[in-house]
């Protein structure tokens, strides 16, 4: 009995070691269903060896063993496959050993692993490979079921008291060596469970070790007193570049390294503060120590060690053992030298460049936090880069108070959209002096979240001056050509003025002595014709500063070429040929007749000049649209609508693209000296523009140039072309009272002339207030002719003002010299008072007259 309790016990505790060895299997690890065939197999094994060591009980000399443990727990722990291998084999011994194998005990030796592989299931197997107590339990009620069936078997065979005693005397027999089997056998493979797991730790956990110390680039040591050969771990013999050939191992990863190899390693003059640590150790002096030395490797390379250790004794007073670790520090002092170097680089950049390096925290922006600014901010703001650490608000105080609401408010717009912007702003430093700032900046978020703002902020004041100094420079320049210009426009009117004098005088002064009726009429027309010619002089040189007052009319330019067409042949050689090509069903425009004809004859004489009197000119209209807003090389708007277009075209040599930009220019010109005052295309274009309308100008060299005028169409299109009708004076002033205010002497006298012919009873007046004192004296007039602009207290404006106090009704015609005067609004004049423009035609100044005294209403007196 006891041989087979020793026999049995001993082939469990096999069992436990077999079932161990699976569990800490290092191809094994992690693979699940291998572990549990494995460990199927093994129990099935263990059945096997313990099938062989079996007793003989009862009368009828049964063989009971202690296989009911490792067939249970084959199923619980290997899963299907342990359960049907264990089984397998249980079922196997039997037949090979031709042992008697009845029903009962077929049943048993395939229903005891089921019920290990049930439980499993019921379980849930959460806790494999540990069999907890409740499922122990499980088990053994399990266990205990499965004598059920024989013992029914036993009653329904043998009925008899005495069977039914024995069958229940042996049930009670196997049943108890059943129990003992299993706890013995869940005893002893728990133990290997939980042994296994602990191995699986401490293996998992001395990888993760090894593997820290290898990433981490570290490594182990241990030396034992008065031994040469220290003891270097893999990672030891990674961080100096060894190997472990020649020297003793341990698994084939460690070395023993002598010590004299290793001191050669270490650099001369790390060698000494080395030594010394080292012997202050083994003295027992120094129980902890570490340090840094350099050492050079055997491939050449210079390595950074950190090195830590601690020694220990075995009788408590001098060291016998140093054990400790050595750290690779060279990628982390190759990265602090790199960032010295940057570091210095940023700050020579920093002390080279004309400006300040910031960084500052804007997470608060009305609490702004300097985390860095370059020393060079003494320069610009007088003050030290510490100074603004510890108030940041003295930048705030030295900024130019107009524009720091400005300035913190692109910071904080541009800051929410993380955009970068640059700013120019002005500085008064702590010396007092003005200094301008061009301020560039970035922003970006910080490892916290925080609003980082890096910026450069340049010393731009040498900049700024010198843009004013060349600003000034330009102005004077600007003013010198303006002089230049104003002197070049006065020679070129008084020399067409002189002329023009000189025609009127000479054709005087022959009126004066010559007695032929006839001559009379020619000399009288001649010196009209000169001072008609002299008028739109002047009206040209207002045009040109785009202050003429145009009197616009509806037109048909086509009428307007044919009738242009008539006089080109007297201004033109016979060798210039003029061809029209007129759109039927033209557009009418408003415009200035006077001003249009004379840019026509401009842009005709500017085409006979360029073919050198020799050539085709060629005149053209048409009908165009403007879709979308237009606007041509010179940067001249023109806005979507309707336009009438006049081309003049001639077959010059064409101007060259250098001068395309320039020829509307004042006083640009290409003619000779004396040919021409470069005012025509200046006075053309001023004339379109007051229009509405713009010049085009288009050329290629050996072909020629057309240019084309861009009228507005007129809104409301006459039913017929329009055509100029002349004007008739009203016979029907005879005994019309009119008060006449004129401060020139020979004015005031032709005017006096003319009025009295047409039948106006007029009286004239020097100045304003000499006309209100008459006016008042008399207030019998029926309408006031006056100056504008006149010596005296009241001008035209407010005699007109003063008068129509008193008599409201009064009509008005007021006359100037200039144009700025004839156009003023308020201050006496009303919208339906006439306003003329001096030289004034006879029949202009009488139509006018007759148009105010058309309606006039009697007067209270």
């Amino acid at each position: 009995m006891f041989a087979f309790i020793l026999q049995s016990l001993i082939s469990l505790s096999l069992a436990g070691v077999l079932v161990y060895v699976a569990l800490t299997n290092d191809y094994l690890n992690g693979k699940e269903q291998r572990q549990k065939a494995l460990i199927g197999l093994c129990l099935g094994v263990t059945v096997i060896s313990l099938s062989m060591i079996s007793i003989e009980v009862g009368p009828q000399r049964i063989s009971m063993n202690a296989v009911t443990g490792p067939l249970l727990l084959a199923g619980y722990l290997g899963g299907p496959v342990g359960a049907f291998i264990a089984g397998l084999c249980a079922v196997m011994f039997r037949v090979l050993s031709s042992d008697p194998m009845p029903a009962v005990t077929l049943y048993m030796l395939l229903a005891i692993p089921s019920l290990g592989l049930a439980t499993s299931y019921l379980k849930g197997g959460r806790a494999w490979p540990q069999i907890s107590r409740r499922a122990l339990l499980t088990i053994w009620i399990g266990y205990c079921l499965l004598f059920i069936p024989p013992l029914l078997n036993n009653l329904y065979v043998s009925p008899t008291s005495s069977s039914l005693f024995q069958a229940v005397k042996m049930t009670l027999i196997f049943g108890g060596n059943g129990t003992l089997s299993i706890v013995v056998t869940w005893k002893i493979l728990n133990f290997a469970a939980r042994l296994a797991d602990k191995v699986n730790g401490a293996n998992e956990l001395s990888e993760s070790f090894e593997l820290a110390m290898g990433m981490s680039g570290m490594g182990r040591f241990r030396r034992e007193k008065g031994d040469p050969r220290p003891f270097f771990d893999e990672g030891m013999l990674a961080i100096y570049g060894l190997d472990n050939t020649g020297a003793s191992e341990e698994g084939g990863k460690h070395g023993f390294i002598p010590v004299s190899g290793w001191d050669k390693l270490v650099l001369p003059e790390d060698q000494p503060e080395i030594l010394s640590e080292v012997d202050r150790v083994w003295r027992g002096e120094q129980r902890f120590g570490r340090g840094e030395f350099r050492a050079l490797r055997p491939d050449g390379s210079v390595c950074f060690i950190r090195a830590a250790w601690v020694s220990d004794s075995k009788n408590g007073e001098v060291p016998t053992r140093v054990t400790g670790v050595h750290m690779d520090l060279t990628d982390i002092r190759e990265a602090e030298r790199q960032n010295r170097a940057s570091q210095e680089r940023l700050a020579m950049i920093a002390e080279e460049i004309p400006g300040v390096i910031m960084e500052i925290d804007m997470t608060d922006i009305k609490r702004p936090k300097p985390l860095y600014v370059s020393p060079k901010c003494k320069e610009i703001w007088g003050v030290s880069d510490h100074e603004i650490y510890d108030r940041p608000e003295i930048l705030f105080e030295m900024h130019d108070p107009e524009d720091i609401d400005h300035f913190m408010g692109l910071i904080e717009t541009k800051g929410a959209e993380g955009k970068p912007f640059s700013h120019r702003y002005r500085i008064t430093s702590r010396d007092g002096s003005n200094r301008w700032l061009d301020f560039h900046c970035s922003f970006s978020k910080g490892t916290d979240g925080e609003v980082l703002l890096r910026a450069v902020q340049l010393d731009a004041t040498g900049q700024v001056e010198v843009q004013n100094q060349m600003q000034q420079e330009r102005e004077i320049a600007r003013r010198a050509q303006k002089f230049e210009s104003i002197g070049q426009l006065t020679g070129g009117v008084a020399h067409d003025f002189n002329n023009l004098l000189a025609v009127v005088l000479g054709n005087l002064e022959l009126l004066r002595d010559d007695e032929e009726p006839a001559k009379q009429v020619q000399l009288i027309d001649a010196a009209i014709a000169a001072a008609l010619r002299g008028a739109d002089l002047t009206k040209n040189m207002l045009a040109f500063a785009r202050k003429a007052p145009l009197e616009p009319v509806k037109l048909n330019l086509n009428d307007v070429v044919r009738e242009a067409k008539n006089w080109m042949g007297r201004a033109l050689p016979e060798s210039v040929q003029v061809e029209t090509s007129l759109l039927a069903g033209l557009w009418a425009i408003d415009a200035d007749r006077t001003s249009l004809e004379s840019a026509l004859l401009n842009l005709t004489l500017n085409a006979r000049d360029a073919m050198n009197g020799k050539g085709n000119l060629t005149i053209e209209t048409a009908n165009v649209r403007i879709d979308d807003d237009y606007i041509d090389s010179r940067e001249e708007e023109l806005a979507p609508g309707r336009y009438v277009m006049l081309a003049i075209s001639d077959t010059g040599p064409g101007i060259e693209k250098e001068l395309l930009a320039s020829i509307f220019e004042p006083f640009f010109t290409t003619k000779p000296p004396g040919v021409g005052s470069g005012l025509g295309l200046s006075m053309t274009l001023g004339f379109m523009r007051q229009s509405g309308g713009t010049v085009q100008v288009y050329s290629e060299i050996g072909e020629g140039t057309t240019f084309k005028l861009y009228f507005p169409a007129a809104k409301d299109q006459p039913d017929t072309p329009t055509k100029v009708q002349s004007i008739k004076v009203a016979e029907a002033t005879a005994g019309r009272r009119l008060l006449l205010a004129e401060d020139e002497e020979g004015v005031r006298d032709t005017l006096v002339t003319i009025l009295e012919r047409a039948g106006y009873l007029v009286t004239a007046t020097a100045s304003g207030d000499e006309a209100f004192a008459t006016f008042v004296a008399d207030p019998t007039y029926d309408l006031l002719l006056t100056d504008i602009v006149m010596p005296g207290k009241l001008q035209g404006t407010t005699l007109a003002k003063e008068l129509r106090l008193r008599w409201t009704d009064l009509p008005v015609i007021f006359m100037s010299g200039y144009a700025s005067e004839a156009t003023v609004h308020g201050n006496g004049l009303r919208p339906e008072d006439i306003r003329l423009m001096k030289p004034v035609r006879r029949a202009d100044l009488l139509a006018a007259l007759d148009k105010a005294t058309a309606n006039l209403r009697d007067r209270p007196t």
